[in-house]
């Protein structure tokens, strides 16, 4: 899966599981996740989990103290499926 189809992954959860309802394209990886997309803590975890579930990764715990920005997301989400690759 490519970068671009992770961010377009990550664009689709964040308006249908959060109803935000800016246009797509707005959300680069620079958008940030408190400050642009006002995630509050609940939010957070709800984009998390669907995040998981969109892309059948896990996240661990403590994974999402690191993330600021979209790009964030997606560098994880990179890395979550990287190494599910390597273990299958």
């Amino acid at each position: 899966m490519t970068e671009i189809e992770i961010l377009e992954g990550v664009r689709e959860v964040i308006r249908d599981e959060l109803r935000w309802n800016v246009p797509m394209a707005q959300v680069e990886r620079e958008t940030s996740l408190v400050r642009d997309l006002q995630l509050d803590s609940l939010k957070q975890l709800t984009l998390v989990v669907e995040l998981e579930n969109r892309f059948r990764v896990r996240f661990d715990a403590g994974d999402e103290e690191g993330l600021q920005t979209i790009g964030d997301l997606v560098r994880l989400i990179e890395r979550r499926l990287s190494e599910e690759r390597q273990s299958a």
